[in-house]
């Protein structure tokens, strides 16, 4: 199996710095819209033989537009973003200056933000849905080419799981990026990360 990961496109969120988890919705930008459609022209969708996406609306409009709206795409709820309690839809800055231990060196969420965050996933919980998800795409799509359109924290969840290291260890991913695995399903389907955070996909290109 190939798996193409992709973040979704630039969401109004994203713009006005807001924590935009599972329990948030908002629609891709302007900006958004015009970056993914022009990411669209580097995959070929001919060669995707399944897509999933995540519920929310920013990652299924960014499926729609990265595949021009020619294939179906399944919505699956353990690849949704994680969520973030409390902060959900709240703006960044107040929280880093009230709890700046939540915070790594890099500004995103540490492991500490669980201490704080009422009502929040732990990046277990995120690692344990998207191993879930995981362990069933592989027993539906071997040999085969999968495009799946979710969310930040969700792609690191999925990396983590799949390679078995610690989330923080893993960067955060740009919107519309491109993040690749291969898996070698005559030993134990053993994954081989071929691309990471890319502007344009290493394998699935037209151009």
């Amino acid at each position: 199996m190939k798996l193409i990961l992709v973040r979704h496109g630039i969401s109004e969120h994203n713009v006005g710095n807001i924590v935009s988890g599972s329990k948030s919705d908002p629609e891709l930008s302007k900006d958004g819209i015009i970056n993914t459609k022009n990411t669209s022209q580097f995959i070929d969708e001919v060669k995707i033989d399944q897509v999933y996406s995540s519920p929310l609306t920013r990652a299924y409009q960014t499926a729609q537009i990265l595949t021009n709206g020619n294939k179906t795409i399944r919505v699956d709820k353990r690849i949704v973003e994680m969520n973030f309690g409390d902060w959900d839809g709240k703006e960044t800055k107040p929280i880093y200056d009230k709890y700046p231990d939540a915070f790594d060196y890099t500004g995103a969420f540490s492991p500490n933000f669980i201490k704080y965050d009422k009502g929040a996933e732990s990046y277990d919980d995120l690692i344990e849905r998207c191993n879930s998800f995981m362990h069933d795409l592989k027993k539906k799509s071997a040999g085969q080419t999968v495009l799946v359109v979710c969310h930040g924290f969700t792609i690191r969840g999925i990396l983590a799981g799949l390679f078995h290291t610690d989330i923080t260890s893993i960067a955060a991913v740009n919107n519309v990026s491109f993040t690749e695995i291969s898996f070698d399903e005559q030993h134990f389907w053993a994954p081989r990360l071929i691309s990471f955070n890319r502007e344009k996909p290493a394998y699935f290109a037209v151009k």
